[in-house]
């Protein structure tokens, strides 16, 4: 099981520059996938996305990759000799109108962008950096993906014990339910001779048919056995590897919630209610636990 909120950062030094790769994820329904490269690298953003996909499969993830260059760079001065001899020409008429000698300052037009320009030549040895960048992102996953098994195990762990905790609350209840209908017997026997003088005779197939009919509204044994059938589920996910069980935990957690909550509606007794509150607690626990699983 692993945790949606992850961190993984590599460095790759190659003849290019150095190349620094880091991923960061947070909670997030689906996968989504934002990618920043430098603009020599952008023909890679389609690998890269599918690369994410192959060791992540839910969560906001933000691939960052930073290029630092190496500062021994080839520069080319290039000139637009064609503009530069309209520049000489117009400087000529200008001379011929004004009838004097005007020299053009050189340094002035090496200055003009249109006219000269340094260029560095572009590197083309970036795309054969392709593999080792590639591979770098896959070391890169594969510590995030680390560190993300470490947080679902500390997860799975403290999930696994709000579930003891839960059926635990459903053995409880299971030992207050024989009591509870002895109990009914003797207050709905009371209450009958109150009212009645004591000398009467109580029709005991009448008692008998009061009882049976507060049993059944009270009986919460199906409520239980899928609660617990429920909690098995939430346990077997849980050992799942290489699927997002996320999503499945979240239903399971919606339904063990409808359960309790059936129970805490049948129960006439304050002490199995007092279950259904502590259960209701550990149920919340799971949810707020439940949003970090991927």
């Amino acid at each position: 099981m692993k945790s949606m909120t992850g961190y993984g950062s590599i460095q790759i030094d190659s003849e290019c520059g150095e190349i620094s790769i880091e991923i960061k994820a947070v909670n997030h329904r689906f996968l989504d996938s934002q990618i920043k490269l430098p603009y020599e690298l952008l023909a890679l953003e389609d690998k890269i996305r599918k690369q994410i996909k192959e060791h992540v499969l839910r969560g906001k993830i933000d691939v960052s990759v930073h290029v630092e260059e190496k500062t021994n760079k080839k520069r080319v001065l290039t000139l637009d000799e064609e503009l530069l001899d309209q520049y000489v020409s117009a400087s000529k008429v200008i001379n011929e109108k004004l009838g004097q000698e005007t020299k053009l300052e050189i340094s002035a037009l090496l200055m003009d962008t249109t006219i000269a320009q340094v260029e560095e030549i572009s590197n083309e040895s970036w795309q054969q950096e392709e593999r080792s960048i590639l591979k770098g992102l896959t070391d890169a996953l594969l510590s995030f993906n680390r560190m993300r098994e470490n947080e679902g195990a500390y997860l799975q762990q403290d999930m696994m014990g709000w579930l003891d905790k839960l059926q635990h609350c459903c053995d409880e209840i299971e030992k207050l339910l024989p009591s509870l209908i002895g109990r009914y017997r003797e207050k709905l026997d009371q209450r009958i001779r109150s009212f009645l003088n004591e000398e009467i005779e109580i029709d005991e197939s009448r008692l008998l048919t009061e009882i049976a009919i507060f049993t059944e509204k009270m009986d919460v044994s199906e409520e239980l056995v899928r609660l617990r059938a429920h909690c098995n589920q939430y346990m077997k996910y849980m050992l799942v590897k290489g699927e997002a069980i996320g999503r499945r935990l979240d239903f399971l957690v919606q339904e063990m919630n409808r359960e309790v909550n059936t129970i805490g509606s049948k129960a006439p007794d304050t002490s199995i209610r007092q279950q259904v509150v502590e259960m209701k607690g550990y149920l919340e626990k799971l949810k707020e636990q439940v949003q970090n699983v991927e």
